[in-house]
Parts: C-alpha cells; sequence; structure tokens
C-alpha cells in the first residue's frame, strides 16, 4: 500500500498537475480576436469594438479608424483562392496603435451594408496598388503589353545607366569588405597605443 501511494504522489498527482497546468495555458491562449460587435461613433473616426476577454465575457475597446488596416498577404498564385479574398471568409484587421487583431466575418448578413464599403476602403490603403487587382503585381503585371509611360520611363533609365557607366566605368569590387577594413584600423591602432 505504501509504494502504491507513493508512486500515486510522486507519479500521477505531478502529472496530473502538469495536464490541467497544460489545459489552463491552451485554455488562456485562446484566440480572442474574434468581433462579435462593432458601432461607429458619430463622427465615424472612432469604432467601438466588443470582443472577448481571458475570463470568458466581453470587453469593449475603442479603436481609432485610421489607425486600422488589413492585413496584406503575401503574394503568391492563387490569389483568387485565398481565405482573404472569400466573399464569406474572415478578415483580419490590425490596429497599428495597439498592435492588436480584430477578426471580422465577411459575410453581407453581419454588416450594416451601408457602412460595409466604408469601412473597407478606410482600412484598405495597403491593398490600393499592389493588391487591389490579382492581375498587378510588385514586380511583373499579366494584364497585357506595358504602359506606354512606364515603356518610356524605363527606357529613359536604361540610357542613364549606359551613360553612367560609359564616365564612370564598370563597379570593381574592393578586395576586402568594409568590416575587415575596420578591424585591421582596430589592430593599427592597438600598435600605435601600444608602442607609445
Amino acid at each position: 500500500m505504501t509504494l502504491q501511494y507513493g508512486a500515486k504522489r510522486t507519479v500521477v498527482r505531478s502529472s496530473h498537475t502538469m495536464f490541467v497546468a497544460t489545459v489552463m495555458a491552451l485554455l488562456y491562449s485562446l484566440d480572442f480576436d474574434y468581433v462579435t460587435k462593432m458601432r461607429y461613433s458619430k463622427d465615424k473616426d472612432l469604432v467601438f469594438v466588443t470582443k472577448p476577454n481571458r475570463l470568458w465575457g466581453e470587453k469593449e475597446t475603442v479603436y481609432e479608424v485610421h489607425h486600422l488596416e488589413q492585413m496584406v498577404p503575401a503574394p503568391v498564385t492563387a490569389m483568387k483562392n485565398m481565405s482573404q479574398n472569400d466573399p464569406t471568409g474572415i478578415m483580419t484587421v490590425h490596429c497599428m496603435a495597439q498592435n492588436e487583431n480584430l477578426k471580422l466575418y465577411k459575410d453581407d448578413k453581419y454588416w450594416n451594408s451601408d457602412l460595409k464599403n466604408e469601412f473597407y476602403a478606410e482600412t484598405r490603403s495597403l491593398w490600393d496598388t499592389t493588391h487591389a487587382d490579382k492581375y498587378t503585381g510588385r514586380i511583373f503585371q499579366s494584364r497585357g503589353a506595358m504602359p506606354t509611360d512606364f515603356a518610356l520611363a524605363m527606357n529613359k533609365i536604361d540610357k542613364e545607366m549606359e551613360a553612367a557607366v560609359a564616365k564612370h566605368g564598370k563597379v570593381t569590387h574592393p578586395d576586402n569588405s568594409h568590416i575587415d577594413d575596420f578591424y585591421d584600423r582596430i589592430d593599427k591602432e592597438k600598435q600605435n597605443i601600444a608602442t607609445v
């Protein structure tokens, strides 16, 4: 009986304590970023967001609209298949000031139809150029021929580069890196101090 009780105290109770601590840590770190209610202020410069808090209640937080931004996903080839672009998916809005995420359902039944487009326009400034259109990328465009003004600008840059190379010559890389030169200079200074 003593051996059984000793095993229970040393193995079972300590394992149970670790199990309960792990479950509590997992419950505490659950994703509480889902928005249950969001309202504009009268001037539409603030949003009052209600979302779950750590104690399984709800907490209202105030965010300034100009700090909210929808996060831009990494460029991939199948942007049309991404959940961020799904009309019934989940949208992540990041508050740049408080470094918090808000997760909102994109389905129209959860939104005031008069305010949805306005909120999207306010929080999509990072999307205006690179991700507003899946055919326009950061480097390459798959829309067809290059626009005339872009082609003229590229030709001008090419001519300026050729003129600069003709004037100054090609770039030659130094034998040593600037880090090696820096440490060599420190060693010489140490020797000068030692000789004085």
